[in-house]
């Protein structure tokens, strides 16, 4: 009676290749699952991954796996892979919780800037809806966004994907608790240590209307600076949620 293959192993070399599976809690540890679709074409026809080479896994929910590929099937433009997985881990989310509510820049800008807040660790991006507002949400493609900050967690390794909430007017955002206002007028801000959450409101090109900045003064809502200069939307958005988790602890998984 011939012997039985020997089970494949996977390299011992560094991970360089992380999937997103959205249903990864649903597959038992030593399990295989397949991965089809967009994510396995990049992956076999871009990456060029091999069997038995070690990849992560994300599910946009907090979880981390490793696992091999055990198997490269289908067709070149249709591939299924097949991935075994070895662990599992889960990771809480970022604290302080920054949510940034932004007016949107123009352009590709803001996606640069989705992909960016990803990189950082906010939780959340909300549009913000401001008297000078220059362009509307409904001219935002949120498909493309929510795909730009899919690849931007794989990139950087983030269990959580960032959040998109339905855009806020600036009125209604200023009610909100843990609000904190990004203006090149307010006091200067070195970190922000003691919050569990942080909503930053981040305000248009052409700046705070007066009606808006009578709103500020009457609900004492904290003006802070991030940074030396007058920055753009982005940069601002980027800099001031930089600074807010710059002593944040690193992050820590628990195996499950």
């Amino acid at each position: 009676m011939p012997e039985p293959m020997p089970k494949p192993t996977p390299k011992a070399r560094p991970i360089q290749h992380y999937f997103m599976f959205s249903d990864l809690r649903s597959v038992p540890i030593n399990e295989a699952f397949e991965i089809i679709g967009p994510e396995a074409h990049h992956a076999a026809r871009v990456k060029r991954i091999r069997t038995n080479e070690q990849v992560g896994i994300l599910d946009g929910q907090g979880h981390i796996a490793g696992g091999f590929v055990r198997s490269i099937t289908g067709s070149k433009s249709k591939p299924t892979i097949m991935i075994e997985l070895s662990s599992i881990e889960y990771f809480d989310p970022p604290t302080p919780r920054i949510e940034v509510w932004s007016a949107l820049p123009k352009g590709d800008r803001l996606e640069r800037m989705i992909d960016q807040l990803s990189q950082i660790g906010v939780c959340t991006f909300r549009p913000l809806l401001c008297d000078r507002s220059q362009r509307k949400p409904e001219t935002v493609r949120m498909d493309k966004l929510e795909r730009i900050a899919l690849e931007s967690a794989k990139q950087c390794r983030r269990p959580w994907t960032i959040e998109f909430a339905e855009p806020i007017s600036f009125a209604d955002a200023l009610k909100e608790p843990d609000v904190m206002l990004a203006d090149a007028s307010g006091t200067q801000i070195v970190q922000e240590t003691s919050r569990q959450r942080v909503v930053l409101l981040i305000g248009p090109e052409g700046g705070w209307s007066d009606g808006e900045r009578d709103l500020i003064v009457a609900t004492s809502v904290p003006v802070c600076r991030f940074g030396l200069f007058v920055l753009r939307i982005e940069a601002a958005a980027c800099a001031a949620s930089a600074i807010l988790l710059a002593s944040a602890p690193p992050a820590t998984g628990t195996t499950l």
